[in-house]
C-alpha cells in the first residue's frame, strides 16, 4: 500500500520527465482553455485519497477496490479533457471491478490490484492506438 501511494506520487513528474525526453510537449499551450480544467483533473485523485485511506481503516481488504473506484472517478473527466471516450470505458471498468472486488472479492487482497494492472496495460495500448490513428487523420 505504502509502494503504491509513495511511487504514485511520482507518475506526474516521470511522465513529464518521459515526454520531454521524447521532444514531446508535455503542457497544453499557454491561454488553452482546458488549462484550468487539467489542473482540477490533477487534483481529483489526491483529494480522494484519504476516502481511500478510510476504507482502508475499516477493512484492509479494500484498499485496492477503494483505490479501483477512485481511479476510475478520476479518468471520468478526461472523456472530455482528451476527447476520448474510452476513457470512459476505462472508468466504468475500474469503478465497476471495483466494487465487484470490494463487495464480493474481498477476500483475495491483490486482485484488486493485478486488476487495475492489466486494465491500465491495456488501456495504455489502446489509448496510443487512438491517438496514433487520431494523429495521422488530422496529418
Amino acid at each position: 500500500m505504502a509502494v503504491l501511494f509513495v511511487l504514485g506520487i511520482f507518475i506526474f513528474p516521470m511522465t513529464q520527465l518521459l515526454l520531454r525526453l521524447m521532444a514531446r510537449p508535455a503542457s497544453l499551450p499557454k491561454g488553452h482553455p482546458m488549462n484550468a480544467l487539467a489542473m482540477q483533473v490533477a487534483f481529483v485523485l489526491p483529494l480522494t485519497l484519504p476516502l481511500v485511506f478510510a476504507a482502508t481503516a475499516y477493512r484492509e481488504n479494500w484498499f485496492y477496490p477503494a483505490f479501483m473506484i477512485a481511479l476510475g472517478s478520476h479518468y471520468l473527466p478526461f472523456i472530455f479533457l482528451y476527447g476520448m471516450w474510452q476513457f470512459g470505458v476505462l472508468a466504468a471498468f475500474l469503478i465497476g471491478s471495483g466494487l465487484v472486488i470490494g463487495l464480493y472479492l474481498p477476500s483475495i487482497f491483490s486482485l484488486g490490484g493485478w486488476s487495475t494492472a492489466v486494465m491500465l496495460l491495456v488501456f495504455a495500448f489502446v489509448g496510443r492506438s487512438v491517438a496514433l490513428s487520431e494523429n495521422e487523420t488530422v496529418n
